[in-house]
């Protein structure tokens, strides 16, 4: 049965499009496996007990730098959610000079692009997280924000600020009833769907400590076991939210598209870009200020409208703009020295760039999966960042 296609494109650009919030930055590349410890939040003043600081390596040719994750306030007392901490399993810089190495251009989007999950580091309530993620499946980010405000109001939690609203605890909505949870705009399934997962965590099926330190396999089989998570909101929590390093999000189609430009860029092969038909729908004030902006359902909590109970300092009242970064398109062209990747034989460049002029497999699949394994085989064992930069690859 072929993977279920979905795009996380929508995620990725709203992410990019965020101003980084002003927060001390500090280098994070490597994680001692022994350091690693989960964090619970301090209740009384909000800061995170027993966090393990991340020594620093200066090997790659570019430097990144990441930021600390903010810390919980709310409204109402905090339950002492248990978070996984703001840390990465892996050398950023590694990371960054092995893809530099096997493409050159990947060198140019680490510059001028963030690799937002891997740089701008959060602590993670996973509960929360993942009930976000239910609430926005198939619906608009407007109505997924709308229906987040109002389950949380359900629970006690009358904060509209997401970023600084509490969140109601996995034993509180395993007590609860669908007719309830329906009340706030879920569906009966999803409704269900919210339960079972918070029956999960309270069962001790799921766990902060698995969810951090388990296997990606072994992760993959816990969450699948919840009604209503599939392997693609499996595989954007592992990326996501947990920064595994090696993600390789088969059933997106953002990713399959992005690869197939990112390939036929680099053969000199892309067909010239053609400008969207039809005028972009209005929207009214009244629509901008009813809901607010837009949420991530599964990107490092605390993050603009997704499951968050983290903050570490106010925002200014003034945010500075964007710094402007050239377009995809324009890092994706090779240099003159480039040298572009060799492809698997029955992928040549006319079977690439027929499938992105609409001849998809079955499924309405751009790319297999063993296609897109067998595309990416170098990439290892940082599969993720590259596939990150395939989201804003597939925009025209």
């Amino acid at each position: 049965m072929p993977p279920r296609t979905r795009s996380a494109s929508g995620i990725v650009k709203r992410m990019l499009s965020d101003p980084q919030p002003p927060v001390k930055r500090r280098r994070v590349t490597k994680v001692v496996k022994s350091e690693s410890r989960v964090v619970v939040v301090n209740a009384s003043d909000g800061t995170p007990q027993d966090s393990a600081k991340s020594p620093v390596h200066d090997s790659a040719a570019i430097s990144i730098t990441t930021t600390a994750g903010p810390v919980p306030s709310s409204d109402k007392p905090l339950t002492h959610p248990s978070l996984i901490p703001p840390t990465l399993s892996f050398s950023l810089d590694e990371a960054v000079a092995h893809l530099s190495r096997v493409d050159a251009r990947f060198g140019r989007f680490f510059e001028h692009i963030p690799c937002r999950p891997f740089v701008h580091l959060e602590a993670v309530d996973p509960f929360r997280t993942l009930v976000t993620s239910i609430i926005g499946q198939q619906v608009s980010w407007l109505a997924a924000r709308a229906i987040n405000n109002r389950f949380r109001a359900l629970f006690g939690f009358l904060n509209h600020d997401e970023n600084k609203g509490g969140f109601p605890s996995a034993t509180a909505v395993a007590k609860e009833d669908v007719l309830r949870l329906k009340s706030v705009g879920l569906s009966t399934r999803k409704a269900e769907y919210v339960i079972s997962l918070a029956q999960h965590f309270v069962s001790g099926q799921l766990t902060t400590e698995l969810l951090h330190r388990g296997t990606d396999d072994e992760i993959s089989k816990a969450l699948i076991a919840v009604r209503g998570i599939g392997q693609w909101t499996v595989d954007m929590f592992l990326m996501f939210s947990l920064r595994r390093p090696d993600v390789l999000a088969v059933g997106d189609l953002g990713v399959q598209k992005g690869l197939l430009r990112w390939f036929l860029s680099a053969h000199d092969a892309l067909p010239p870009s053609t400008p969207k038909k039809g005028t972009p729908k209005k929207v009214t004030s009244k629509q901008q200020s009813s809901v607010g902006s837009a949420p991530t359902p599964l990107t490092p909590t605390p993050i603009d409208g997704a499951p968050s109970d983290e903050t570490i300092a106010e925002p200014p009242e003034r945010l500075p703009p964007p710094t402007p970064s050239p377009h995809a398109r324009q890092l994706l062209r090779p240099s003159r020295s480039y040298t572009p990747p060799e492809l698997p034989p029955d992928l040549s460049v006319d079977v690439l760039r027929a499938r992105l002029n609409g001849k998809k497999v079955k499924g309405g699949m751009y790319l297999t999966p063993d296609e897109m394994i067998r595309l990416t085989e170098p990439w290892r064992p940082f599969r993720s960042l590259g596939v990150f930069y395939m989201w804003p690859v597939a925009e025209e």
